[in-house]
């Protein structure tokens, strides 16, 4: 309840110390020899000479002054004065009395809570905290819940300060040795896991153990049979960049050749740091150079990244090319500065065919020397031969009359 002026201090009965009457009507209320104020006249019980005054007409008060209708003597005995306070407070509850029903929704904010007040016996079994939202404690609290389709989710400490995220059953926790882990049960799933580790491991059944999702469509996922761990919609890709680092138009299912240079890319490192960094003609591995990290010039140095198996590769241009790397899927869209590409190289995916050539399910592919494959005469696998036509289904057709299949890779 909001008021106009003071407050209305809690009820709160208090007797004011001794008066001694004199020849004056103004008194000076104190409880403990500190003035006080009452919340207006009438919330006083004055008695003199053994009756109680009536307020307003035989007394009035005005900040902490007492003031009688008229003077008094030596004669007269004020036998007390009382505060009643706001007596339609309830004043400071009993300890152990205010019961959550008591509590209106909302009415605890953060900003009343201490980052050490909060404790097992301060939070109940359903407890919850948006996921937009923080928690600092040294106490320890559990609580379990969780309701997938909502915007808030369960944080739980237990005595060890492990933290969890989830709920009982579906949880994340990292503990104060750094050892990170990982815990969901839905249905017949669990996961579980530390810094080295990870188990994922389907319980009771046969089925999907994780699927990936593209815009909320499902594109593949890892599932188990018997003893078999099925990879499904699975095609295997590598980095690859061209010979001098351009990002021409090439067309997806490209035939590709591998070259003798591999493929390098260096980080900035300092302070702890590794920042991607684009090694410019006039730098090399080891170099120090500056760089303006956030405002702020560090000296950093510029270090290779040991990768061992990524190489260039051109779009193929031998005909039955024994070192077909693959086939162009997509130009890498990280932002890190290059114009890397990926080359599906196992697996299913689709692959270019010449213009006007006659397929049929089954086929071997070579390459045709100019970036197409073309069927293979026989049916011998050689060195050349990089893919197995999988359906003459004509995924695409471009505008040179090549199209794409889908095919097997066994690059």
């Amino acid at each position: 309840m909001a008021y106009i002026g003071k407050t209305p201090i809690v009820g709160n009965f208090q007797k004011c110390d001794s008066l001694n009457a004199s020849a004056t009507a103004d008194y000076t209320l104190q409880v403990g020899s500190t003035n006080v104020v009452p919340e207006s006249v009438n919330h006083m019980i004055v008695s003199l000479n053994g009756v109680i005054q009536a307020p307003t007409t035989a007394y009035t008060v005005s900040g902490a002054t007492l003031s009688f209708a008229s003077a008094l003597t030596s004669n007269d005995t004020i036998d007390f004065v009382i505060l009643l306070g706001n007596v339609l407070d309830i004043g400071t509850p009993s300890d152990d009395t205010v019961s959550t029903a008591k509590i209106q929704d909302d009415a605890v904010t953060t900003a009343k809570i201490a980052d050490d007040a909060v404790s097992t016996d301060q939070i109940a079994n359903d407890a919850t905290i948006s996921t937009s939202g923080a928690i600092t404690t040294t106490g320890a609290f559990t609580s379990k819940g969780i309701d997938d389709n909502a915007d808030t989710a369960t944080l739980f400490i237990d005595t060890s300060e492990r933290v969890f995220f989830g709920s009982e059953d579906t949880s994340f926790y990292n503990n104060t040795s750094g050892t990170g882990h990982m815990f969901t049960k839905v249905g017949e799933y669990q996961l579980a896991g530390t810094t080295s580790i990870a188990d994922w491991n389907r319980m009771g059944s046969d089925g999907s153990i994780m699927a990936f999702y593209g815009d909320g469509s499902a594109e593949g996922g890892i599932s188990l049979s018997g003893t078999t761990i099925s990879y499904n919609g699975f095609t295997g890709t590598h980095w690859s960049r061209l010979a001098d680092d351009s990002k021409p138009t090439i067309l997806r299912g490209t035939v590709m050749e591998s070259l003798d240079t591999m493929v390098d890319w260096y980080n900035l490192e300092f302070a702890n740091k590794k920042i991607h960094h684009v090694l410019l003609d006039s730098q090399s591995n080891g170099d120090v150079i500056t760089y303006n990290h956030n405002g702020t010039d560090v000296q950093a140095t510029i270090v290779k990244e040991g990768d061992v198996k990524h190489m260039k590769s051109k779009v193929s241009d031998t005909t039955d090319a024994k070192n077909v790397y693959g086939v162009f899927s997509a130009w890498d869209e990280d932002g890190e500065g290059y114009n890397d590409f990926y080359v599906a190289s196992v697996g299913t995916y689709v692959v270019r065919i010449k213009s006007g050539e006659t397929l049929t399910k089954g086929d071997l592919l070579q390459s045709n020397g100019d970036g197409t494959a073309k069927v293979q005469s026989d049916d011998n696998v050689k060195s050349s031969s990089f893919a197995k036509v999988l359906s003459t289904t004509i995924i695409e057709t471009y505008d040179d009359g090549s199209f794409i299949v889908p095919c097997s890779l066994r690059c």
